[in-house]
């Protein structure tokens, strides 16, 4: 059974740069997919952002986790997504996240 974590979040126009490879943003996503593997129970993550969009840009951050358990002590850790991204203040507030978790239908 998978389980999905969602973390999603907008950037204005004009933050956009922020996505391109070598900046700060892109950066710490791309960190994210460096070091969620070595969390028990990883399956897969992946990072997507939004091309049709004129006001924001929505920004996706999916991690799948192989048992409940090891999704909850994802959440607890340090590595989690949000608190890895609440780093990145004054771009994203903690407030501006959202959570969101998905089972898989079996």
């Amino acid at each position: 059974m998978a389980y999905m974590y969602q973390v999603s979040f907008n950037i204005r126009p004009d933050q956009s740069s922020q996505l391109k490879i070598g900046q700060s943003l892109e950066k710490v996503l791309g960190y994210l997919k460096t070091i969620l593997p070595s969390q028990s129970g990883f399956i897969d993550t992946r990072v997507f952002y939004s091309l049709n969009e004129k006001e924001n840009i929505y920004v996706v951050c999916i991690s799948e986790w192989d048992y409940w358990e090891d999704l909850e002590k994802h959440r607890e850790s340090g590595f989690s997504e949000e608190k890895v991204l609440e780093e990145f203040d004054p771009v994203i507030k903690k407030e501006d996240l959202i959570i969101r978790i998905y089972k898989e239908i079996d």
